[in-house]
């Protein structure tokens, strides 16, 4: 399943079932923050890892310099400053 024909994306907090669209170019640490979620962030540019969270499903698109590509695919990980979702839906374990 991929994005949405206008590159957006839904992401979905797993534990409270709560789900946001992230426009295309979206950050989803900012939507995330402006709807008063409770989230660790520093640098907001993808080089500090603050804003590391685990995912549980879809395909991110990892657009930071936390680590390296081969560390992305074994990781579920993502850090949600600078990811993308290459799936119409990301759900993270917050």
């Amino acid at each position: 399943m991929s994005q949405n024909s206008d590159g957006s994306f839904v992401v979905v907090l797993a534990r409270s079932g709560r789900e946001f669209k992230i426009p295309h170019g979206g950050s989803i640490l900012g939507i995330l923050r402006d709807a008063g979620v409770d989230l660790a962030y520093s640098c907001e540019e993808g080089i500090c890892g603050a804003c590391e969270v685990k995912f549980l499903e879809g395909v991110p698109e990892h657009r930071d310099f936390v680590r390296e590509p081969p560390e992305h695919d074994r990781d579920s990980t993502v850090i949600i400053c600078q990811a993308g979702c290459k799936s119409a839906k990301l759900v993270l374990d917050i």
